[in-house]
């Protein structure tokens, strides 16, 4: 038998090169500059090295009146937990407020006399600087004035209207106004106090047929009923729980009580 003849071998030049996997490069590594966003505002924290830049006495002030978050806490009560003189106090609190900037002054609309401090980095609640319806801690009268007329509108329109159904019909009308229901529910609260709106439970039945028994509600308000005692303002008051001789709320400072003091009964 003649031998097999071998199959001729290809070329150098036309040789298949080995299948080799195709390299990756390495993702990119995030840049240093370009930080991850976190989830909010950051919460502010008694930093070490802040502490580490004030006496003991301004150490201690500092963290008592960091304990008071956005209400602050006054010279009165800074004096009473930590036993200062009232002297030394002074003299560490001009400290930390004007030399240090760790603290702040602010004054709280109910008693503009007095000053309360509070960290520097944190905003005062809206129970020291009166809330939306304030600026720079003076009633914003041209804005309550403008909120009341709306909500009468609103109830001129409906006869009888909850506090839903006034806030939805603003929105409705005005949608360039952006009141929320709180600052809608606090509008009608004074409006009721001021005698200009009655604030009545639903009775489900009559005038009241609409709306659910129970649920609060506002109209017209009438002439008032029972002799002088009952237009006192505290019977409708919806922060009389809150009300105390020495506190953020109290007669001395409450608009409506001396309005009504004032009265020509």
């Amino acid at each position: 038998m003649p031998p097999r003849k071998r199959p001729p071998q290809p070329a150098k030049g036309s040789e298949t090169p080995p299948e080799t996997k195709p390299k990756l490069s390495p993702p990119a590594r995030p840049s240093a500059a370009a930080p991850a966003p976190g989830p909010g505002p950051a919460v502010p924290i008694l930093s070490d090295s802040v502490l580490a830049a004030l006496s003991q006495p301004e150490r201690a002030i500092y963290k008592l009146v960091f304990a008071g978050g956005d209400k602050g806490m006054t010279q009165t009560e800074i004096r009473i937990k930590t036993g200062m003189p009232t002297s030394t106090l002074t003299k560490h609190l001009r400290g930390l407020t004007l030399t240090k900037s760790v603290l702040k002054v602010v004054n709280s609309v109910h008693k503009r006399a007095e000053k309360i401090y509070m960290d520097a980095r944190i905003d005062p609640s809206p129970e020291i600087t009166g809330g939306t319806w304030y600026r720079n801690g003076q009633l914003d009268s041209n804005a309550v004035a403008s909120a009341r007329r709306r909500c009468l509108d609103q109830i001129d329109k409906l006869g009888i209207a909850t506090a839903d159904a006034i806030f939805s019909g603003i929105s409705r009308d005005c949608p360039g106004v952006a009141y929320s229901i709180e600052q809608v529910r606090d509008i009608l609260r004074t409006m009721a106090l001021d005698r200009i709106i009655e604030e009545v439970k639903s009775t489900g039945v009559g005038e009241f047929s609409d709306l659910r028994a129970g649920r609060v509600c506002y109209r017209r308000g009438g002439a008032l009923q029972g002799g002088m005692m009952e237009g006192i303002p505290c019977g409708v008051c919806p922060r009389i729980d809150e009300c105390s001789p020495d506190g953020v709320i109290s007669p001395s400072t409450c608009i409506y009580y001396k309005k009504w003091l004032q009265m020509d009964f």
